[in-house]
């Protein structure tokens, strides 16, 4: 007598799960739906369907979407969701979605800042008016320094003439560095009479440093003239060290060497630190950068946000940067964060970037991710990277398959 035969194994299409997912989520059963996409066994798959659920959802309703991006686990997917779903509550229902990220505490940073870009994206003076008028805490403060770095890059005259009318004091010089970083990126000189409003200290010199930094990359020898005639001192420092920067002299070389440094500290929130206590992550443009940004953001939440917002932009500068992150959850999570962004700007720029790491580095699941999008936009290239780079056989043909090759 034969032995009974074992019960086929129910596989359930992903359109499937994703509709059972979504059916929940307009139920505003959130955790049932991610229970639903936590049922798939392959990691990329579950990650395909938590970002085509949030996608979906925010199409019919934003503010569901951005409650279910909370649910899901840390990684791209739940910024990629929280992100398009914050955006697209801000264009339906700018009061309901502004008080949101007024009131939220978790993934405060990126809603913030992305409700603040489309609000002023819409109708910039108003919301800068409207945030004025609302009782001061530090969240509405968080949300006025991103829409003044906003609309400094959309309206440069009007966000300057706009901080020219803002009386000295705190506010003032918490939004200022936001404007002045974004007009150091296309306008040095005038960033500069910019970083002359700001008293002296950190904000002033950090902003110097990043108007250093952006006027070599696109004239050095101007950008070496203005350092060279500014009175010694940090400021000059700073200035000098954005330069450095900007011209690609090592770190290391520019901590020891940096002119007029003999037995100068650094002035900081927190006191005077030795320029030997910044580490390799310290470089001037992120110290600048993060000078714009709210203040309480804890080092690892400065880490990642600076990757979400300058990446895009900068992948080629930045790539090296998170490379030399000191290991741990926050490096492995700005990598996810890099590569996620690069994916969206350039697959091959993702694909040069992952080749270049250690295997150790080198999550499989990026690949497939990277593959995926490349084989989509640029099949013939995909397929040589990814017979190149080290990745299952079986993995690598499964992709080809999917692609049609």
């Amino acid at each position: 007598m034969l032995p009974a035969a074992e019960p086929a194994a129910v596989v359930t299409s992903e359109a499937s799960v994703l509709a059972g997912a979504l059916e929940r989520a307009r139920q505003r059963d959130f955790s049932g739906a991610l229970r639903a996409i936590e049922a798939v066994a392959e990691p990329a798959a579950r990650l395909r369907l938590q970002l085509a659920l949030g996608t979906m959802l925010t199409e019919q309703d934003p503010a569901s979407a951005a409650r279910l991006a909370l649910v899901l686990p840390e990684g791209p997917a739940r910024d990629a969701v929280l992100e398009r779903a914050a955006r697209g509550w801000a264009q339906r229902e700018p009061g309901a979605a502004l008080q949101w990220a007024l009131d939220l505490a978790d993934s405060a940073a990126l809603a913030r800042r992305t409700v603040a870009n489309e609000l002023v994206r819409a109708n910039a003076r108003p919301t800068i008016d409207r945030l004025l008028a609302l009782p001061v805490r530090a969240a509405r403060d968080d949300v006025l320094v991103f829409a003044a770095a906003a609309w400094a890059r959309s309206d440069a005259d009007a966000a300057v003439g706009w901080l020219r009318e803002l009386p000295e004091g705190e506010l003032r010089s918490r939004v200022a560095p936001g404007i002045g970083f974004e007009l150091a990126q296309s306008n040095p000189r005038r960033a500069i009479t910019l970083a002359e409003m700001l008293p002296e200290g950190r904000d002033r010199w950090l902003l110097l440093t990043a108007i250093g930094q952006t006027w070599a990359a696109v004239d050095s020898r101007a950008a070496l003239a203005w350092a060279r005639q500014m009175p010694a001192g940090e400021a000059r420092y700073a200035a000098f060290a954005g330069v450095d920067t900007g011209l690609g002299v090592p770190g290391a070389r520019r901590m020891v060497n940096g002119p007029n440094t003999r037995g100068t500290g650094i002035r900081t929130r927190g006191g005077s630190v030795a320029l030997g206590a910044l580490t390799a992550v310290d470089t001037p443009e992120f110290l600048a950068w993060r000078a714009t940004q709210p203040t309480g953001m804890s080092r690892d939440d400065a880490i990642l946000e600076y990757v979400r917002q300058r990446g895009p932009a900068a992948a080629g500068g930045l790539g090296p940067w998170v490379n030399a992150l000191p290991g741990g959850p926050t490096r492995d999570r700005a990598m996810e964060i890099f590569v996620d962004g690069l994916l969206v700007s350039s697959p091959r720029e993702a694909a040069d970037w992952l080749r270049q790491l250690p295997r150790s580095d080198r999550s499989d699941e990026w690949v497939e991710r990277t593959a995926r999008e490349w084989l989509s936009t640029n099949p013939a290239a995909a397929e040589m990277w990814l017979r190149d780079i080290p990745l299952p056989p079986e993995r690598k043909a499964s992709l080809l398959r999917e692609a049609g090759r």
